[in-house]
C-alpha cells in the first residue's frame, strides 16, 4: 500500500472534510475508479466526489439524520475508512506514485582566514575575552553597589546601575565578532 499512499496529496482538510489530489505516473481511469469506490463507500456515512479535471477526490462526513449527536471521533473514523477505501481502489487499479522531487540544498561554507592570520585572530580573541571578562566583573561590582545605592538615600544607585548596563553591553559587543560566525546560517 506504499505506492498508492504516495499518490495522494492533501489539498484541504477540516474535521468533517478531506480533499486529496491524485498524482500518478500512469493515466488514471476515472470511470473504473468510480466503479471500484461505489461499493466500498456505500456503507459509510460519507459523501464523495471525484473530479477528473483537477484530479482530486473529496470525502465529506455526513451526519446521520436520527437527531442523535455523534462522538467527537466519529467523523475522523469515517474519513479514515474512506481514505483506506480510496487507497484500496487505487491499489486495485495499479496506480504508481510519481518519483519524489529532487531537492537541491545549497551549503554555504564559512570563509577561512589565511594561515598567517590565524595566530593574529587567536591573539585578538584572547585579548577581547580577557577584556570582556574584566568588564563583566566590573559591571557585577557596579551592579551590587547600585542595588545598595538604591536602598540608601542620596546615593547614586541609578547611575551605577546604568553604568553597569553599559559595561555589560560593551563586553558583549567586544565578543560579538568572534561568536557571530558560529551562529550565522
Amino acid at each position: 500500500m506504499e505506492a498508492p499512499l504516495g499518490c495522494l496529496e492533501m489539498v484541504h482538510q477540516t474535521p468533517m472534510r478531506l480533499r486529496y489530489r491524485i498524482r500518478s505516473t500512469t493515466p488514471l481511469p476515472w470511470p473504473e475508479l468510480t466503479r471500484l469506490l461505489q461499493p466500498m463507500l456505500d456503507g459509510l456515512p460519507l459523501r464523495w466526489r471525484l473530479n477528473p479535471v483537477s484530479a482530486s477526490v473529496v470525502l465529506t462526513y455526513q451526519t446521520p439524520d436520527d437527531g442523535l449527536q455523534d462522538g467527537s471521533d466519529t467523523a475522523t473514523a469515517a474519513l479514515r475508512q474512506g481514505q483506506q477505501a480510496l487507497l484500496a481502489a487505487l491499489s486495485d487499479l495499479g496506480v504508481q506514485s510519481p518519483a519524489a522531487p529532487v531537492l537541491r540544498i545549497r551549503v554555504r561554507s564559512v570563509p577561512h582566514a589565511p594561515v598567517w592570520l590565524t595566530p593574529l585572530a587567536w591573539l585578538c580573541n584572547g585579548l577581547t575575552l580577557g577584556l570582556s571578562l574584566v568588564l563583566i566583573s566590573l559591571a557585577a561590582l557596579l551592579l551590587l553597589l547600585g542595588v545598595a545605592g538604591l536602598m540608601l538615600p542620596l546615593s547614586p544607585g541609578r547611575a551605577l546601575l546604568l553604568l553597569a548596563n553599559v559595561l555589560l553591553e560593551l563586553a558583549l559587543s567586544l565578543r560579538r565578532p568572534f561568536v557571530a560566525p558560529v551562529t550565522r546560517s
